[in-house]
């Protein structure tokens, strides 16, 4: 018994060192280039689109992903080496370049729109929060001050004739903000497909979607590290041309891209089909757009700490479109 015993045991000894010496000898190819994304960010549906569809491997490109909680993370994932490319919102990216000289280059829209702040549906049901004005004195849920749900948050407030300062700002995780709604902290503002989400769960309502607030305004970009730019343009050519290819295909496979969506996000169709429809996918850089948002942050004080000299100047460096075939700007 004792033999057999041992016997098995260097077998399993032999098993496990072949194992690991094949591991050794062929370890897994090394990335071509390192995407990030944002967790279950629909707006970012195209990177999906180019996996599922096989785009990259058809381009002999091989993709690591990235996934970080918001934009700002992706940002200093950037400024750490951990990403040579990113899908993330255009506002962190603009105020991360600025404020902490991180040098990377927009290359392509990813969506316009597809936002919204929600209020707890007892509270709107009981009559207390119906309109974004409602809202002084009350706590809202955000992703983080570096985020274009921010923006989009301070510019409804201002159209409501209230300021900044007359909410108290929240943040915490996407998924965590429709369970997090009291009486006292009523609303919250984030990215599609957890507007919808909420919305299907009766948790919350849409107060005010955020194409109300700002009709096609920009959203999430596909960025480059510009080092890697510099050291690889195939590959951020490459990359490009695939992005708008999957956005395109989006557009005119709509079916197919919402069941690909729901089997990346895990969810019931009727949520990832009305945050579908909420969303605009476009790969042309709103440039107007990001201009305002520039123009925006700086008449906010204290948010961009090393405003450019010249903004037409520093937004002609910032944003690189000679990929994308035949770009609009727009809107």
């Amino acid at each position: 018994m004792e033999r057999n015993q041992v016997a098995a045991i260097a077998l399993v000894a032999i098993v496990i060192g072949s194992v690991a010496l094949v591991a050794f000898w062929n370890p897994p190819p090394k990335p071509d280039v390192r995407i990030g994304y944002l967790s279950k960010d629909l707006h970012q549906l195209a990177l999906r689109v180019a996996l599922e569809n096989g785009y990259f491997a058809r381009e002999g490109l091989v993709v690591e992903l990235v996934q970080y909680g918001n934009g700002a993370l992706e940002m200093d994932g950037f400024a750490g080496g951990q990403i040579d490319m990113g899908y993330l919102g255009a506002a962190p990216a603009l105020i991360k370049r600025l404020n902490q000289n991180i040098n990377i280059t927009i290359l392509a829209s990813a969506n316009m729109e597809g936002s919204a702040i929600m209020v707890s549906k007892s509270e709107y049901d009981a009559g207390h929060v119906t309109s974004v004005a409602d809202l002084a004195g009350k706590g809202v849920y955000q992703p983080g001050p570096s985020t274009v749900q921010n923006f989009l948050l301070r510019l409804a407030l201002n159209q409501s004739g209230l300021s900044y300062s007359d909410i108290t700002a929240l943040t915490t995780q996407p998924s965590l903000m429709a369970d997090s709604l009291t009486p006292e902290n009523p609303a919250f503002i984030v990215w599609e497909p957890f507007n919808a989400l909420a919305e299907y769960q009766n948790k919350s309502v849409p107060l005010i979607l955020s194409g109300d607030i700002w009709h096609r305004h920009p959203c999430c970009v596909l960025a480059t590290d510009n080092g890697f730019f510099s050291e690889h343009p195939d590959i951020v050519e490459t990359v490009a041309k695939v992005h708008q290819e999957a956005t395109d295909w989006i557009s005119t496979h709509p079916s197919e891209a919402i069941a690909i969506a729901i089997d990346w996000l895990e969810m019931d169709d009727t949520p990832v089909t009305n945050a579908f429809n909420r969303i605009i996918f476009d790969y042309n850089v709103n440039v107007t757009g990001i201009e305002m948002y520039l123009d925006f942050l700086l008449s906010q004080e204290g948010v961009i700490l090393n405003p450019p000299a010249n903004t037409t100047d520093f937004l002609n460096g910032f944003i690189n479109m000679t990929f994308i075939e035949d770009p609009i700007l727009c809107c």
